[in-house]
């Protein structure tokens, strides 16, 4: 209770000094039916536009990019968090003056820390700033300051905002429905399913269980059994299907939200020694390394280092004066025994590169 208090009045004060500077500036407004815009319809997928961004203009003087992400625990985070610094080294290594600065919450519900290094680096008067939120809220107060402050922002990876200028990321939807059809498929179209979600508040989580339940929405021959939250917790998915598969020793396939619970949903199927197929969310290495040795059935890859090498090359772009769609979405496929093997240019015909001037 008292850490909602303090994220309402927090907001509430970033609120009311946004209204007075609204009145000066043009800003985008927290609601997005105002702006009229349809983040899945103009989305647009960085596999059809990469060719005609061109090279990335060189910037005009030296910038400071800031990545607000969230806990380096998860892997998934980590591997975004390296992608990031990756890129940055590229562009400061082909002669953009280019400092990057990416930090992680501490844990997967620190909404207060990760807003608290999002407002530090608003305060030291970034260039940008690159966000991942924890939940839908926590960093609206962060990204009103840096609207006020004239401080660009791109979405990472979760949910659409209209504070954000730019977002790159997975269609989390897609996912969903990615994942519960190749369950569909394995089983043969018929038989008992489930998905374990991550945190309740979290607009990903959301999107990507929609994804599955609409999947299934008109397969007469599928029974959902079970939608249960695991918080993005190994040790919850363990638990919730140890005992959904003593309530349904039949269960066929578990779709969740993130790998991290998929390898904790694995080990309570090996344990029970169920046929129980699971696919996760995300491509961790742990996850893809699991798949070659027949293991994990299959992950939703997000490609993680390579969503957050492009979210860099778009900041930069924008700093630069390019324009660019609202809505950018990264590279995903299922990686199953099929195609693990295959690199990311084997899978999409290309090697992800920025082009420099």
């Amino acid at each position: 209770m008292k850490k909602l208090m303090a994220l309402t009045a927090m907001a509430m004060a970033a609120s009311m000094s946004m209204t007075a500077f609204a009145a000066e500036a043009d800003l985008p407004s927290a609601d997005v039916a105002e702006q009229g815009y349809d983040f899945y319809k103009d989305a647009v997928s960085y596999n059809d536009i990469r060719e005609e961004l061109g090279a990335v203009p060189k910037l005009d003087k030296a910038v400071t990019i800031g990545f607000a992400t969230k806990t380096f625990e998860n892997e998934f985070w980590r591997m975004e968090g390296e992608g990031a610094e990756i890129a940055g080294k590229a562009f400061a290594d082909a002669g953009y003056d280019l400092t990057l600065d990416v930090r992680g919450a501490q844990t997967e519900t620190d909404e207060e820390g990760q807003l608290t290094l999002m407002l530090d680096m608003v305060n030291k008067g970034y260039d940008a700033v690159l966000v991942s939120g924890i939940s839908d809220a926590n960093l609206v107060p962060g990204m009103e300051a840096a609207l006020e402050a004239g401080i660009d922002m791109t979405t990472v990876m979760d949910a659409f905002t209209p504070y954000a200028s730019t977002t790159v990321g997975a269609w989390h939807y897609q996912a969903g429905v990615q994942g519960a059809e190749w369950i569909y498929n394995t089983i043969g179209q018929k038989g008992k399913v489930a998905c374990i979600t991550g945190l309740s508040q979290a607009t990903a989580a959301q999107a990507r269980t929609q994804g599955f339940n609409d999947f299934y929405a008109d397969k007469a021959d599928i029974e959902i059994v079970a939608v249960q939250n695991g918080d993005w917790d190994r040790q919850k998915a363990y638990d919730i299907t140890e005992t959904l598969l003593q309530q349904h020793p039949d269960l066929a396939g578990i779709y969740c939200n993130n790998d991290t619970m998929a390898m904790g949903a694995l080990e309570a199927v090996i344990a029970a020694e169920s046929d129980c197929v699971i696919v996760g969310t995300d491509g961790t290495s742990e996850a893809t390394e699991s798949i070659k040795a027949g293991e994990l059935d299959g992950t939703v890859d997000f490609f993680p280092n390579i969503m957050s090498q492009i979210a860099v090359e778009m900041q930069v772009r924008k700093l630069a004066g390019q324009e660019l769609p609202k809505v950018i979405y990264a590279p995903q496929c299922v990686r199953d025994s099929s195609n693990i093997e295959q690199s990311f240019e084997e899978i999409f015909g290309y090697e992800y590169s920025p082009i420099f001037e």
